[in-house]
């Protein structure tokens, strides 16, 4: 029975924490949105949030 609760635990954290980064992702991609109809600096913002979003996608910022 011990085993089974360690099991769920981990489950429930690894699916909190997909969540969480998915939607880390969705906000960044929001915001980039967003400052691509602003200023020079704030398209550079923007593409620098996208950057970082595909770096997430990629895995590169993964919390596993």
């Amino acid at each position: 029975m011990n085993w089974l609760a360690i099991v769920v635990t981990v489950t429930f954290v690894v699916v909190i924490a997909l969540v969480a980064m998915c939607s880390v992702q969705h906000h960044l991609d929001a915001k980039a949105d967003r400052l691509r109809r602003g200023s020079e600096e704030e398209r550079q913002m923007a593409h620098d949030l996208d950057e970082i979003s595909r770096k997430m996608d990629q895995g590169r910022y993964s919390p596993f």
